[in-house]
């Protein structure tokens, strides 16, 4: 009987190992095509870049004010860095290196976004509404590239990637609207 039982826990662990081997890599992270990876990626950061760019253009036309251009630009900003969170490592050979890549500016723009909502929620009478906007519009011109170069970084680093996204509709759309936002 008590050998029965120890073949029983034995087999029992051995089917827990093998159910816990592949189909992760236990990182927690999941993995994705090419080229849906980078139609997901260049999607989320055309829709991120128009945002911000409209932001800015109100801002620079009276139309927007910076305080509500503030919020858009934190609201895009977060949901710009989920999504790319969500999308876990393209399934290529640099895949972990290019989730990185992608994932890298979310420090940078996270900071981004704080000197915006600092510079708007100050209570110093000495900062004016025309510094405010300013600071504003540095930021998400200084956002606006930090995302450009992230996306070159993307293309060249990792060969099966970039070849996805050159051949993007998506990625396509995301340089027009980089190229616009940069005029």
């Amino acid at each position: 009987m008590r050998r029965s039982l120890l073949s029983l826990a034995l087999v029992a662990a051995m089917a827990v190992l093998v159910a816990g081997c592949g189909g992760s890599d236990g990182g927690g992270s999941s993995t994705t095509s090419a080229a849906d990876w980078a139609s997901g990626y260049c999607s989320d950061a055309t829709s991120w870049v128009t945002s911000l760019d409209e932001a800015r253009a109100g801002v620079k036309a009276g139309s927007t004010t910076a305080g509500d251009a503030a919020q858009s630009v934190t609201d895009e900003t977060n949901s710009l860095i989920q999504s790319i969170d969500d999308l876990g490592a393209p399934d290529t050979p640099d895949g972990s290196t290019s989730e990185a890549t992608a994932k890298s500016p979310a420090t940078t723009l996270s900071g981004r976004v704080a000197r915006i909502s600092a510079a708007i929620d100050t209570t110093n009478s000495d900062v004016t509404l025309a510094q405010q906007t300013a600071i504003v519009r540095e930021q998400i011109d200084a956002s606006l590239t930090d995302i450009k170069t992230t996306t070159a970084k993307l293309e060249a680093d990792d060969a099966e990637l970039g070849t996805a996204m050159k051949g993007s509709s998506d990625c396509t759309s995301l340089d027009a609207a980089l190229v616009k936002a940069s005029a």
